[in-house]
């Protein structure tokens, strides 16, 4: 059994001060699942990251123009973050309860007396 999980960009936020576009903040949507039963033990949840934008320019070596960015380059500026979000931990503790709970190996019974 192996919980994998799933990030998507699902918005972003540019700055108002300039009309340059440029990104402060990221919002992801991280949905996770157990392989054992993808379906079933499954949870989701969204997390948002701030951009460092302190100096950033549109002559800044590397900056990449609002309508050229790709998902793929969005994750790389919030990899550390998604790597150590809680919106992740939250979804592994949520999914091992639920597996946890369809293997409970004690049962309720009356009482006897």
């Amino acid at each position: 059994m192996a919980i994998t999980h799933t990030e998507t960009i699902t918005l972003m936020e540019v700055l108002t001060a300039n009309n340059d576009n440029i990104v402060g903040k990221v919002v992801a949507n991280i949905a996770s699942s157990d392989d054992s039963n993808a379906s079933k033990y499954k949870s989701e949840g969204n997390d948002s990251f701030l951009i460092t934008t302190s100096g950033i320019t549109t002559s800044t070596a590397g900056f990449v123009a609002y309508e050229d960015l790709t998902e793929s380059t969005v994750k790389g500026w919030i990899s550390a973050g998604l790597s150590t979000s809680k919106v992740k931990a939250n979804n592994v503790v949520k999914i091992n309860k639920l597996i946890a709970d369809d293997n409970r190996t004690t049962e309720d019974k009356a009482l006897p007396w």
